[in-house]
């Protein structure tokens, strides 16, 4: 009996794990920034997000730095973009927009490169690095 729960509860441990990997995208002056963690999977999949600009932060849970809640409200991502949204746990409004156009060479990993805008704060060109 004793076997057959410590077997048990060892399987309770074993879970699917999704790799997941930070896409870091930044104004060149570093006015604004936006760092998305993405799952590997077929589909967009946005697991954790930091908004930052000037001295105002975003972030989608604490573990990911301090700030004021946000959520993905929408994403889509395509072979030649990536579009999300952020917006606030109500679902009322609108927090951030990126929106942005991806390359890549031979099988290396996608260039991405393109517009974070933040109603009421601006919009910056970025330029991003991760997966």
């Amino acid at each position: 009996m004793k076997a057959a729960i410590a077997i048990l509860g060892l399987c309770g441990l074993a879970t699917p794990s999704i790799a997941t990997e930070w896409i870091n995208c930044a104004a060149p002056d570093g006015a604004a920034s936006i760092d998305l963690l993405v799952g590997a999977t077929d589909v967009l999949s946005v697991a954790g997000m930091t908004i930052t600009v000037g001295d105002k932060v975003w972030a989608t849970d604490p573990a990911y730095g301090p700030g004021d809640p946000v959520m993905v409200g929408q994403g889509f991502e395509d072979a030649e973009t990536l579009r999300i949204d952020a917006v606030d746990p109500g679902l009322t409004a609108r927090i951030a927009e990126l929106r942005l156009f991806k390359t890549a060479a031979d099988d290396a990993a996608p260039i991405y490169g393109g517009t974070l805008r933040i109603p009421g704060q601006g919009a910056w060109a970025v330029g991003c690095s991760g997966p």
